[in-house]
């Protein structure tokens, strides 16, 4: 199981395993995730969704991504 932490709407958050992440739609302002039966509503567009999925800002599109790593 991995979990991230995610925003939700209306305004919240929610721990989610994306391993039983089966797929996302658009939806209105954001996007649709669903979890097998079950679905939530999260204020991210598909390409700020897959950025937060993997762990990354919402906007970064991981070209300049440190992947964690400080640059000295």
């Amino acid at each position: 199981m991995r979990f991230v932490q995610i925003e939700t709407l209306p305004s919240g958050k929610a721990l989610v395993d994306i391993d039983k992440l089966t797929h996302a739609v658009p939806e209105g302002e954001g996007s649709r995730l669903f979890l097998g039966a079950q679905h939530i509503d999260v204020p991210h567009s598909l390409a700020e969704l897959e950025n937060v999925l993997a762990g990354r800002e919402r906007t970064d599109d991981g070209e300049n991504s440190r992947a964690g790593f400080g640059v000295r």
